[in-house]
Formats: structure tokens, C-alpha cells, sequence
């Protein structure tokens, strides 16, 4: 068992107010939309400066709130029966979602960010149950609770067609009962491996999981079949009762509230904040909140993103993206524009570096931070975002001319136009002056030294586009790049 490293970080869960010693500053504002989004554009950023952290804060969780669903695709509720090739169709099908979520993740912020937290939490793998409607009932249902009451979507996985068939609840009948579900649910979902429960516990609350058998078809749905239920007393936590599936869930919730509690929140806040934990009294300070709201997400969310302790410098940096956020990030941050075909190849290599949406490596999902980087992904991350670079370059290759210009604070000086677009795509300064010499090099190409000694080079200048493209190919093969 690997040992659990405790945080550096100290500060506390009050709201954060800027100071002399910790500034509202552009570093602070990127630390925050990479960890709730996956960046914005440069003149956003200078225009969070305007206002205070809290409200620039409120402002991610309203956006956020005030984005739909995502519409439906005409083949959303479709049975095996409605397809002409099955085979093919579905494939096609589960393609377009991928590139379809790809596309929330750019847009939709935190909602996009929480979908996918969820989506890493009640894990399901598509491959599993190879029904595309499923697969868009489930992003569905993720996302209409991903901000909303954890009891309540903790209710509704459990009876979401995907979840049914992979872990096999269709399954589980009463006189033949099948206890995936159900030690996932304490182990994975709610409490935590070996926490509180037993084996028995499992059993018994399969008994109570029983019963949601009735579906004709893949893509079908899947109706609680009444014969299939098993309508006796189970005991469960020392209590005996005829549980069902939700009476089950408020009983878990109400005599394990601490467990569930502490374990939802240790892991939000490894996905935000942290790989390594904090103090346990952070942990049990957010945890009360997440109780005393009635296992509300969003008054959790506010006091941890609106604290000094999310804001800490100890905080930025430190969390390993993964390759989507790799990716997705760097698409942000320099304000590409990338088509739907090239978006589905960004994710075919992002599967390749074992992120495939909808395909987590098995039921306890992608553990991620330093599981993400070994010597052949850091060079397939690479090749990546070389792609997209490159894409970006044949369809016009002035956007890297004027990425400099909206970045630089400077138009001549390749010092300053250096370290600016370093400092605009890695988390925390470099650690050395000879860090940003190099930049410096690496952007200044093969342009003659005396050209800019003397004054004559600045952006304007025909080989501006490409000396900022090889500085950006400079910037993604750092190890800070790997970070946010």
C-alpha cells in the first residue's frame, strides 16, 4: 500500500482577500480556470483582475449553472431494433459522443469539469454494454447532477441503464442475488474500501438492489420488474428492514454520513486541489458543510474554491494534467480554433495514453497525477500536441504572430515576449534565469543576433509565426508544461 503524503499547504478554508503577500494576480486567475475549466483566453484573464476573487469564483459556478445539456443526438433513445448495421452505426455513433464531449469540456467549464469528475467516479465503460444511448443517458444524467445533491445522483446511477448492465444488475434477482453493485457502491461510491461495512452488509444490500431486471433490447430501457425483486427483511448496518434500492441509499446515508462525507471529499479534493491531503481538519471542515447542506455539492465547491487554502501558492502546480487536460488546455490557452475531425484525433491519441472517454482502465477508474507520465506517454503527449500545433500552422499561420502580440508586453524585446508566453502556458515562473534564456534562444531562431541589438526585429517582423511556433514546441516539452 502506498503510503498517503500530507499537503504543505496550511492555510485555511476562509475566504481568500488578497494581499501584499498573496496577490490577486494573472498566475492566481490561471491557477483557478485550469483547475475549474480548462483555461480561457488572455483578454478574460486580464479581465478577472478587475474584480475580486470571490466574485470572479461566483462567476465560473454561474456560468456553469446557467449552461444546458447537451441536446440529445437524434440517436439518443434509439433500441438495437432502430439501426439498419448495427455494427458500424454504433461505432460512428460512440465516435461522435466522444468528439461531442470533447467539445462540452472546451465550452462548458465546470459543468464540464464536475461531468467528468463523476464520469471518473461512478465509473462505467461503454465497450461494457455497447449501447450508444446508454452511453448518452449516462453523460446525460451526469451531467443534469454533477453540481446538484450527491444523495440524489447517487439514487439515479444505480438505476442508469449503463450502470445496470455493467456491473451487472440486470442481473441481480431476488432467490439469485449478484453483489457487484453493491460492493461497488460501498467500496468505490460512498464509504470507501474496508470502511464501515462488511461482507454481510454487501448481501444483504444486493437483496435490497434486486429487482430491476425488465428490458427487451440494448438501448432499451430498463423497468423494475416487481417478480424480480427480492421482498423481504435484509439487514444492513445492524438494521432489519425491507430495503429496496432507494430506501437503501437513505439508510447508507443516514447511519454512514461521516464515511461518505469524508471519503466524497477527500477525493474532490485530491481532483482540485491536491494529490497529497491536507490537514484532516480541512477535510472534516468541508465535510461538515457537505452534511449540514444535505449532501448539496455547491456550498462545498464554494468554500473550497473561494478559500485562501485553493488560492495558496503551495496549491498551483501541483496536480499533473491528464491528457485530455493536456490537450484541451494548451487548445484554450492559445486560443486555437480546431475542427470536430481534428478534435476526434486529439482524442484517439489521448486514448492511446490511456484516456479514452467513456473507457476507464476498469470500475475503480483513471487514478491519475503520476500514473499519467512515464518516458512513453510524456514523448506520445508530445506528438500530441505537435498535431495540433501543426494543424494550427497549415491552416493559418499568423495566429502564432498574433498569439505573441495579445501575450508580449513587449513588441521588440525577445527577452520579455519570451518569458511572457512561457509564463502564460506553464503554471508557476520558471525555476532559474537560465530557464527563460533558453526560451529566449529558442524563440529568438535564426535570426541574425545584431538584428535585434540594433532595434530592428520586432513582431511585425515575416519570421515572427514560426519563432513563436518553436518556442511553444520549446514551452510543451517542459516538465512544468506537464503540470497545473
Amino acid at each position: 500500500m502506498t503510503a498517503t503524503l500530507t499537503s504543505c499547504n496550511t492555510d485555511t478554508l476562509n475566504t481568500y482577500v488578497p494581499s501584499a503577500s498573496k496577490p490577486w494576480n494573472i498566475n492566481r486567475v490561471r491557477h483557478a480556470v485550469r483547475r475549474l475549466g480548462y483555461g480561457i483566453d488572455h483578454i478574460q484573464e486580464n479581465n478577472a483582475l478587475s474584480i475580486s476573487p470571490d466574485v470572479f469564483i461566483e462567476g465560473l459556478i454561474t456560468d456553469a449553472l446557467a449552461y444546458n445539456n447537451t441536446p440529445a443526438p437524434n440517436w439518443g433513445y434509439w433500441r438495437q431494433s432502430d439501426y439498419t448495421d448495427y455494427n458500424n452505426e454504433r461505432v460512428i455513433q460512440i465516435q461522435q459522443w466522444w468528439t461531442q464531449t470533447m467539445n462540452d469540456n472546451l465550452n462548458l467549464g465546470l459543468k464540464a469539469r464536475m461531468t467528468m469528475f463523476w464520469h471518473n467516479h461512478f465509473v462505467t465503460r461503454v465497450e461494457d454494454y455497447n449501447a450508444p444511448s446508454w452511453l448518452f443517458q449516462y453523460y446525460n444524467l451526469l451531467q443534469t447532477h454533477c453540481l446538484g445533491n450527491f444523495k440524489s445522483l447517487t439514487k439515479a446511477i444505480g438505476k442508469n441503464e449503463s450502470m445496470l448492465v455493467f456491473l451487472n444488475g440486470v442481473l441481480n434477482y431476488q432467490g439469485n442475488p449478484n453483489e457487484n453493485y453493491a460492493r461497488e457502491l460501498f467500496e468505490l461510491f460512498t464509504l470507501g474500501e474496508n470502511n464501515n461495512y462488511t461482507q454481510q452488509d454487501i448481501v444483504e444490500a444486493a437483496r435490497a438492489l434486486t429487482g430491476y431486471n425488465s428490458y427487451t433490447e440494448l438501448g432499451a430501457p430498463i423497468n423494475f420488474l416487481p417478480a424480480g425483486f427480492d421482498n423481504q427483511s435484509k439487514t444492513i448496518f445492524g438494521v432489519s428492514s425491507n430495503f429496496n434500492h432507494d430506501t437503501l441509499i437513505d439508510h447508507l446515508f443516514a447511519v454512514r454520513a461521516n464515511e461518505i462525507s469524508d471519503f466524497i471529499i477527500k477525493k474532490l479534493y485530491r481532483y482540485f486541489v491536491s494529490p497529497e491531503l491536507p490537514a484532516q481538519s480541512i477535510i472534516d471542515t468541508l465535510a461538515l458543510t457537505f452534511r449540514s447542506n444535505n449532501w448539496e455539492l455547491l456550498p462545498v465547491l464554494r468554500q473550497l474554491f473561494k478559500s485562501e487554502h485553493f488560492f495558496a501558492q503551495d496549491a498551483i502546480g501541483v496536480v499533473i494534467k491528464s491528457p485530455i487536460d493536456c490537450f484541451l488546455t494548451f487548445i484554450k490557452e492559445a486560443n486555437f480554433t480546431i475542427t470536430d475531425q481534428q478534435l476526434s484525433i486529439v482524442h484517439y491519441v489521448s486514448a492511446a495514453l490511456s484516456q479514452e472517454l467513456f473507457n476507464p482502465v476498469d470500475v475503480a477508474g483513471w487514478q491519475g497525477d503520476q500514473e499519467w507520465i512515464n518516458s512513453t506517454s510524456l514523448t506520445g503527449r508530445w506528438q500530441g500536441l505537435e498535431y495540433i500545433m501543426w494543424q494550427v500552422w497549415n491552416d493559418d499561420p499568423e495566429h502564432y504572430r498574433n498569439l505573441a502580440l495579445d501575450i508580449a508586453t513587449s513588441n521588440t524585446d525577445p527577452a520579455i515576449i519570451a518569458r511572457d508566453i512561457v509564463d502564460r502556458f506553464v503554471p508557476q515562473s520558471l525555476h532559474t534565469n537560465t530557464d527563460y534564456t533558453l526560451a529566449t534562444q529558442v524563440f529568438k531562431g535564426d535570426v541574425p543576433e545584431n538584428y535585434f541589438t540594433s532595434g530592428q526585429w520586432n513582431l511585425q517582423w515575416g519570421s515572427a509565426p514560426w519563432q513563436t511556433l518553436l518556442l511553444i514546441q520549446h514551452i510543451f516539452r517542459m516538465p512544468e508544461f506537464q503540470l497545473k
